[in-house]
């Protein structure tokens, strides 16, 4: 058995390993692709802490009601503008901002259009923002596409547009990358000329169109130029205006290498920023535009603004963006459906700032880890047999790495996939499975077809869970050993057809086996019209012998419920006779190469043998060796009847009889006067032995070890015993 566990230990490490590999192959697809962000998502949303959002990041929001209340009358305190405003009102918004104190200002919009108030001639607002703007940390966005080539589409751009070229936020690269934008929509001419710095405020949603990370950069080339530059994305370029130090290696895309004050920046293998999202709208506190815009004109008039006052922007970042559906700058992410896209950016400058965006292993370390652990859950698959505990182990490893990989995401920041090694995990515990149906289904076809015959059903589970209890070679183990014989078939056949009689006695040894099976015997063999049976093979049990006892006690009360049965159908009443005996004795497979049984052999099943037998000589109907009695301690009730030296044996054995059930008083009298009979007996006191088995006779006439003291009673009383007789009584019969 060592031999096959050690073949089925690594036939468990191979398919693990193939199940690893299928796993890493599934996960390459959009469907498991797809499921394993889903589990990212729910991560993130049982994770995501609010108070862990950096509060020095605000947002100033277009909602609904900002357009709606600078929309309103005057009479009803509006400005009677709807969208777009007019520009001087966000040149308005930033002044106010930055005079309160805002570190920095970034406009999650794009003023990619004159000003429709300057085209109508009302004012020059554009130049007015740029002016309000010019010198100060305010970011302006920019935005990218990419437009077919052959001007199918929108045409793209043909040359380098002004104002790109600056060093506020772009840098140049060694080499073109294969697919850069090629269409660029910038602030017009007054307002990027007065940006501090330009932020793309693109977004690279996966497959299923939820934004989970963030490009650190856009590369930017027109069509047909062998120039190309990269621009921050807006939280990248908001870091740098605060004072970080933002790197990459020069001349080389972002996506290769970002460092930040000399730390790392850790992207994925894709070149991705993967965010860290602690909440969604409203994580970051929120100032509706409307009411800073108020405040700005109060205070330029003189007036104590009414709700955004100046010190609530004090040393804050402000992203400047729209919650109004109208504007269209909602998109999904792992922790909402509808997320406005501020709240994308300032998680990405939050991650930036302190350090925990999410980190993803590279292929290489989470291949290698994903093969180890199929690897090692298929070494123990294949070290567990059962089926029930492989299952178990496999729901332990399931639930256990996906804790780990929980509390590594909860405390570390660290994402670790989930659905491949799970797949892993499942394909290896089936493949392991599978292998032992194949392989060990024989053995275990066999073992089950061999032994249902002789044991009950739980220990032929227990023997095919556990083969390694099995000696099937043969071995020498203390034992109990039972010979049952049922007398008076002799009667039962007379006049009756054999397959009625073969009906009655299957009907009969039915019963005498279920007993057996039912206090965890063997049975061995029919012989005729007597059962052999063994206890403590082939499963170890300790108690064997008291087992061995309450199954002859219930074997009695089966006759006797038997007998009442066939009573009533007009069958005639039969007997039975058990003999026990516990000892050494050889178990095994015993026969030729060609036919064999399991059964036992040696002095131990002779002794069974002949007490049954002998149970003939003194009318009862069990006789059970002393080591029996010892080693059942006292399980059931009995009485020692004699000394037997059975034939074969050169010394005697103590023999006792078991009784079916609660002694009544007159039965519990005999005994006692029999007990006495037999002390004064072993001391050749015969006459006062005769004394107490006829007193013991009078109490239970019917008493069949009585009668057989009595007789030898009075033989010895004419024809003593020589002197060096001990008290044993010797059987010359089988």
């Amino acid at each position: 058995m060592v031999a096959l566990n050690r073949t089925r230990i690594l036939a468990g490490a191979l398919i693990g390993l193939v199940a690893g590999l299928v796993a890493l192959g599934l996960g390459q697809t959009p469907l498991f692709e797809t499921g394993e962000r889903r589990t990212l998502d729910i991560r993130s949303r049982r994770f995501a802490e609010a108070r862990r959002a950096d509060p020095r990041i605000v947002a100033v929001v277009i909602d609904q009601r900002s357009l709606d209340v600078i929309a309103g009358s005057r009479e009803a305190g509006g400005r009677e503008r709807s969208w777009p405003w007019p520009r001087a009102y966000h040149g308005a918004v930033a002044e106010y901002l930055l005079k309160s104190g805002a570190r920095a200002v970034a406009f999650d919009l794009i003023f990619s259009e004159p000003s429709l108030y300057a085209r109508l001639g009302e004012s020059d607002d554009d130049r007015d923002f740029a002016e309000r703007t010019a010198g100060k940390p305010v970011v302006q966005s920019v935005m990218f596409t990419t437009e077919p080539p052959d001007g199918s589409g929108t045409p793209p751009d043909r040359a380098w547009p002004d104002g790109l070229l600056s060093d506020r936020g772009t840098r140049r690269l060694a080499r073109r990358p294969a697919e850069p934008f090629n269409k660029a929509t910038l602030p017009v001419a007054p307002i990027i000329g007065a940006a501090a710095a330009l932020g793309w405020i693109g977004f690279a949603p996966d497959e299923d169109g939820i934004c989970r990370s963030m490009l650190p950069a856009a590369a930017y080339a027109p069509a047909g130029s062998r120039d190309a530059v990269e621009v921050w994305s807006l939280p990248f370029a908001l870091a740098s205006l605060l004072g970080h130090r933002v790197e990459s290696q020069l001349g080389e895309p972002a996506a290769a290498h970002v460092s930040m004050d000399g730390r790392r920046v850790p992207l994925d293998e894709d070149g991705r920023f993967l965010l860290r999202f602690h909440g969604g709208e409203g994580v970051y506190r929120q100032y509706p535009y409307w009411r800073v815009l108020y405040s700005a004109i109060e205070v330029a008039e003189g007036r104590t603004p009414p709700a955004a006052r100046p010190e609530e922007f004090r040393d804050k970042i402000v992203i400047v963006g729209s919650t109004a559906p109208g504007l269209l700058d909602l998109r999904a992410t792992s922790v909402r459906d509808v997320t406005p896209g501020y709240v994308i950016h300032a998680t990405a400058l939050d991650n930036l700032l302190h350090g925990d965006g999410l980190v993803r292993p590279t292929v290489v370390p989470r291949t290698v880890a994903l093969l180890l652990f199929a690897t090692l859950a298929g070494v123990l698959f294949g070290a567990i047999p059962s089926l029930r505990d492989s299952s178990l182990l496999a729901v332990a490893l399931v639930v256990g790495y996906v804790g780990v990989a929980l509390w590594v995401f909860s405390s570390f920041h660290l994402w670790l996939l989930i659905v491949t090694p799970v797949v892993a995990v499942v394909a290896a515990h089936l493949g392991v499975t599978g292998y032992g149906y194949l392989t060990e289904g024989r053995e275990r076809k066999f073992l089950r077809g061999a032994f249902s015959r002789y044991v009950a059903p739980e220990v032929v589970d227990q023997l095919v869970k556990n083969p390694g209890q099995l000696a099937l070679g043969g071995e020498t183990r203390e034992l109990t050993v039972m010979f049952a014989d049922v007398a008076g078939f002799t009667s039962l056949s007379e006049g009756r057809a054999p397959r009625e009689i073969v009906e009655l006695m299957n009907e009969c040894f039915t019963a005498i086996t279920g007993v057996i099976q039912r206090h965890g015997g063997t049975v061995d063999k029919f012989i005729g019209d007597a059962v052999m049976a063994f206890w403590n093979a082939p499963v170890e049990l300790p108690d064997h012998a008291a087992r061995a006892c309450r199954a002859t006690q219930d074997l009695l009360k089966a006759l006797v419920r038997l007998n009442v049965g066939w009573a009533a159908r007009g069958l005639p009443a039969i007997s039975m006779r058990v003999g026990l005996a516990t000892g050494p004795a050889l178990v095994g497979n015993v026969g030729s190469s060609t036919k064999f049984n399991y059964t036992v052999m040696g002095d131990t099943v002779n002794l069974a043998s002949r007490l049954e037998g002998a149970a003939k000589v003194f009318g009862t109907l069990s006789l059970i060796a002393g080591s029996t009695v010892q080693a059942a301690a006292s399980a059931v009730a009995c009485r020692e009847l004699d000394w037997l030296q059975v034939k074969g044996r050169s010394e005697p054995v103590p023999v006792f009889e078991v009784m079916a059930g609660e002694p009544p008083a007159s039965l519990v009298e005999a005994w006692e006067r029999y007990a006495a009979g037999l002390a004064a007996y072993r001391a050749r006191r015969f006459d006062e032995a005769r004394e107490h088995f006829a007193a013991a006779l009078k109490a239970e006439p019917d008493d069949g070890p009585s009668k057989e003291m009595l007789a030898r009673c009075d033989e010895y009383l004419v024809t003593p015993p020589p002197p060096e007789w001990r008290g044993e009584h010797v059987l010359h019969a089988k």
